[in-house]
């Protein structure tokens, strides 16, 4: 049976993934490996054929795509966060690249280990594919290196994701109310009506400003049986009666601010109509809100629902494909702002490949090119580096002339996931053969234990300095370990155990820095050492 699936590489690949991701769902005390599960079914499977090996070319591909995915979805956060906390975040990777450096080389005299299987070890402790190139690149084409990778590399993963789960459950985290502090998770929207008891130097479009919430008016309303949309010309007089959009705590504060709350009912008669509508129009998925004057167009977009969140949208809110937005206008506008918004689910489905596939060639590209460094030697950013810095950009840009960079929202999700598989099925077959061949060799005891103790060193001291000194959440601090692996197997774990986006913060805002740092630390290592 494993002489056949090393014949029939493709067979073997759908296989890992079946099973692994199958296995992957299996919970135990509350704790399940998700699509990592599908690298340890790849690991055994090639450990125990070494010739069931899946191409390089698949796992190439399924990072390529997935880390783009990401960098698409956090384009537009990292870099405001980078400005205000990330450029923190990677200064603590950078400081963790170096403490693990000098433990190398202690550890290197202390149990006389082979300098080159040890700068190996290293790369291997933070799963860095790329490193351990670089290394082997460094030395002249000496092998010797992958030995200490293979060994170390499958206690990064399954050291990582132990971390992750003890962690979570000594700490008690919960991953909801965690998400939801941070913002990723948004409160539940309401609408009350409030009548203002005097006269204010703004308009009804600087309400945010003139409150300090993110609150918006939809409906001025004449009298109980005649409402009117809330135009953002509108000045704010002393009886205007507006009805607000916003969470609570948002609403609470603006009413209290801008006069007192009155008792208000909706019916259709009153002129106006309420519906969710899905942006599926090219005009439109990619632009900001002041970009489409919707004014003119005879509506307002009280709120917009992105996956299972609502927000209090602003005139700088960029609407995606597949965004659900509450439309306010008149009933027999209602058919028109349905055309203009698109509201489709066939249009949705038949999803744009052409920015998505562009996307990625630019990224491919530009992780290609070598960037001489001191020594003689080069540096790239490769398949994963180059995608997820390219899908940084792009996810921030949003569109580029006629070019919209985004994608659906269950389309980012489908392909993430298919990308995430299939590297973890590839990488899982490349390790197995050398992982088998190396614990024939008793000494490989050492390096695998000091590659666990490198990678709890880096996991553990991330996640309490992110928690301590940056008072960041579990689950962030967490990515930001993840981050520091740039494995996705890590990523594959938690997502599902979180059900939140906030690891993945995490993972995208120090991923470009850790990739590089982890390339030149071992480089640099090798070059002193070896």
């Amino acid at each position: 049976m494993l002489a056949f699936l090393a014949e029939q590489p493709l067979l073997t690949l759908f296989l890992i993934m079946a099973v692994g991701l199958a296995v992957g769902k299996i919970n135990v005390f509350g704790i399940s490996l998700g699509a990592a599960a599908a690298m340890f079914v790849a690991l055994g499977l090639s450990a125990a054929n070494p010739d069931i090996v899946v191409p390089a070319f698949v796992y190439q591909f399924g990072l390529a795509i997935f880390v783009y995915v990401i960098g698409l979805n956090f384009g537009r956060s990292f870099f405001e966060d980078f400005r205000r906390r990330g450029w923190k975040m990677s200064m603590v990777v950078i400081v963790f690249f170096f403490l693990l450096a000098g433990l190398t080389t202690l550890a290197m005299r202390l149990f006389d280990l082979d300098p080159a299987i040890s700068v190996g070890t290293l790369a291997g402790s933070l799963s860095s594919t790329p490193g351990m190139a670089a290394v082997v690149e460094a030395l002249g084409g000496d092998s010797t290196p992958v030995v200490g990778y293979s060994l170390a590399y499958p206690g990064c993963i399954i050291g990582t994701i132990l971390v992750a789960a003890i962690g979570a459950k000594a700490l008690r985290v919960n991953h909801v109310e965690d998400a939801r502090a941070e913002g990723m998770i948004a409160e539940p929207l309401e609408w009350r009506a409030v009548r203002l008891t005097r006269d204010f130097d703004a308009t009804v479009g600087e309400l945010q400003e003139v409150t300090g919430e993110r609150v918006i008016a939809t409906r001025h309303v004449n009298n109980p049986h005649n409402h009117n949309l809330a135009y953002p010309e509108l000045p704010l007089r002393a009886g205007m009666e507006l009805l607000l959009n916003g969470t609570a705590p948002a609403l609470d504060s603006a009413i209290s601010q801008l006069g007192e709350e009155i008792h208000l009912n909706l019916h259709e008669e009153d002129g106006l109509v309420y519906r969710r509508l899905t942006v599926s129009s090219p005009r439109v998925a990619g632009y900001q809100l002041k970009d489409l004057d919707t004014v003119k167009e005879g509506f307002l977009i009280a709120r917009v629902r992105r996956g299972d969140s609502d927000v209090v949208p602003n005139e700088e809110t960029v609407l995606h494909y597949s965004d659900r937005v509450r439309v306010i206008t008149a009933p027999g506008r209602l058919d028109d702002v349905r055309r203009f918004l698109g509201d489709s689910e066939a249009k949705l489905g038949n999803v744009d490949l052409f920015p998505f596939a562009l996307g990625l060639f630019i990224g491919l590209l530009f992780g290609a090119i070598p960037i001489p460094l001191p020594g003689g030697t080069t540096l790239s950013f490769g398949f994963g580096g180059g995608p997820i810095v390219v899908g940084l950009i792009l996810g921030a840009l949003g569109r580029s002339g006629p070019i919209n960079w985004q994608l659906p929202f269950h389309a980012k999700q489908t392909i993430s996931t298919l990308g995430l598989t299939l590297f973890l099925a590839g990488v899982g077959t490349s390790a197995g053969g050398q992982f088998r061949d190396a614990l024939s060799d008793p000494t490989s005891l050492k390096y695998m234990g000091v590659g666990i103790v490198l990678s709890l060193v880096s996991a553990i001291g991330i996640i309490a300095v992110s928690m301590l000194v940056l008072r960041l959440k579990f689950d962030e601090s967490m990515g930001i370990a993840a981050g520091m692996t740039t494995n996705p197997a890590i990523m594959a774990y938690l997502n599902p155990q979180t059900g939140t986006q906030l690891a993945e913060r995490g993972y995208a805002t120090v991923y470009p820095t850790a990739m590089i740092g982890k390339i030149l630390m071992c480089q640099v290592l090798a070059l002193l050492i070896v």
